[in-house]
């Protein structure tokens, strides 16, 4: 007999367990449909255990330069199993965390895989048996999953993704990272700071191409001061296995070379996981970039909403999550739409790169005009005490009225730092706004105020152009 229910969610990533939670606050009856491991990509192979091997990386950093602080420290090193040890500590108890709130929001969880069956029907298959459930509405959550290229030799041993470099129980002698977006560039850092050998390659000429430029050309000579070394303009051609490694051949514009590697690390992008779904003979509009939905995040198919990374647009864990609560809210009755005028994004190298709205060569094309302001971390003083002074953030704002474009930063921090300029661009606060209100010191957040004085030429805390 089938099951009846509210809201059915198929996906326990971030965006699905948040529609679940939100649909269940608002009084609904909800059933969660997840194949695999609550918490989704984010928390058991993605944003969460990257993290925290990062960190471990970064208090073995902090241990090497302990003399410079004035601590005497014994013999230093990588212990990579007690690292991943700790990793795989903090992921259980986030899991059981996220178990914990759905039990206490009285949602139903299903463990299978779930499929469309038309009018608000799911089949959902798992322990040798199918489950038909009934719902309301329904909300697609079904993630993404890593893209491989179609290079020769890709399927050969030691040929890693971002789920299976987690994976690892001992580290790479030497690792070729291909692609330099935020995957590429944080699993560069970890295995250089962990004292790996790293090649990082990027088919487009920049390194992190999405960000403002002044933060990607930051940001590629931080990669290189850490001992990576940084082929752009670059593409893999082919890998080949041989003996006791891999024989990796790059082409660029002037010919081919070859690098000697143990592992290759593709971080080539995902994508949206669409099949098997059911989601055509239910009348869902897709495609291989993604599931088609309005503002609402309602598909071609009344009742049926998709969220997060299935729908191919902004692949953050924190835009699915607050799909999801749209979906949700929407589903019951609230009327409520994506805005995605604010939307963050973090980059985990070390130093962090986080940045919102538009660049500097955006808001130009946008807008004509415009004011920017830089303001280096070297002469902020919580910077200085902390021993962390690379990077600098970066203000980018209308010429005419000050209104906040784009805040970009490379810095400690810096995903911490971000979330004034998200409230700045959502709130529509200008430079004026930025500069009146006071920032304790000595603090990293005074960096943004400090931004807003240069992009009025008045720093504060750097040389003058001119009095304002």
């Amino acid at each position: 007999m089938p099951q009846q229910t509210d809201v059915g969610v198929v996906g326990g990533g971030p965006g699905g367990y948040v529609a679940a939670l939100r649909a269940a606050a608002l009084g609904a009856r909800v059933t969660l449909i997840e194949r695999d491991t609550l918490g989704g990509v984010c928390l058991n192979w993605g944003c969460i255990p990257s993290k925290a091997l990062l960190r471990s990386a970064e208090v073995l950093q902090l241990a090497q330069r302990a003399a410079a602080y004035g601590v005497v420290t014994g013999d230093v090193r990588a212990d990579f199993p007690a690292m991943v040890a700790r990793k795989d500590r903090v992921v259980r108890q986030l899991v059981r965390g996220v178990q914990g709130l759905l039990e206490a929001s009285g949602v139903t969880v299903m463990r299978g895989t779930a499929r469309l069956a038309g009018a608000g029907a799911l089949e959902v298959t798992g322990n040798g048996t199918t489950d038909v459930v009934v719902a309301k509405a329904l909300i697609v959550a079904t993630g993404s999953s890593p893209a491989r290229p179609p290079i020769p030799g890709i399927e050969s041993a030691g040929v890693l993704d971002s789920t299976s470099a987690l994976a690892l129980a001992e580290l790479p002698k030497h690792i070729v990272v291909a692609g330099a977006g935020a995957v590429g560039v944080e699993f560069a850092t970890l295995f250089a700071l962990l004292g790996c050998q790293v090649t990082l390659v990027e088919m487009l000429p920049a390194v992190v191409p999405n960000e403002d430029a002044d933060i990607s050309e930051a940001m590629r000579k931080i990669l290189v001061q850490q001992g990576v070394t940084v082929h752009t303009a670059t593409r893999i051609v082919s890998v080949k296995a041989r003996q006791g490694g891999l024989q990796v051949e790059l082409g660029t514009a002037n010919g081919t070379s070859t690098v000697e590697t143990t592992h290759v690390l593709m971080a080539t992008g995902r994508r949206p996981n669409v099949r098997d779904l059911g989601l055509e003979p239910a009348g869902v509009r897709f495609s291989p970039q993604g599931i088609t939905v309005d503002a609402q995040l309602q598909t071609t198919a009344p009742g049926v909403y998709a969220i997060g990374d299935v729908t191919g647009k902004k692949q953050l864990a924190h835009v699915a999550s607050h799909q999801g609560i749209v979906a949700a809210e929407n589903a019951l009755g609230h009327p409520a739409a994506f805005d995605d005028r604010a939307v963050p994004a973090c980059t985990f190298t070390h130093p962090e790169i986080a940045s919102v709205g538009l660049t500097e060569a955006e808001a130009r094309t946008r807008h004509g005009d415009v004011a920017v302001g830089r303001f280096p971390f070297q002469a902020l003083g919580r910077a200085r005490a902390h021993g962390d002074t690379d990077g600098f953030v970066k203000i980018v704002a209308g010429a005419r009225h000050g209104e906040v474009l784009g805040v970009h930063i490379l810095g400690p921090a810096a995903s911490d730092l971000i979330s004034e300029g998200v409230l700045a661009i959502q709130l529509e606060a200008t430079l004026d706004d930025l500069r009146a209100a006071i920032h304790a010191h000595p603090t990293f957040p005074e960096a943004t105020a400090e931004a807003a004085w240069a992009a009025i030429g008045a720093p504060l805390h750097l040389p003058s152009r001119r009095a304002t």
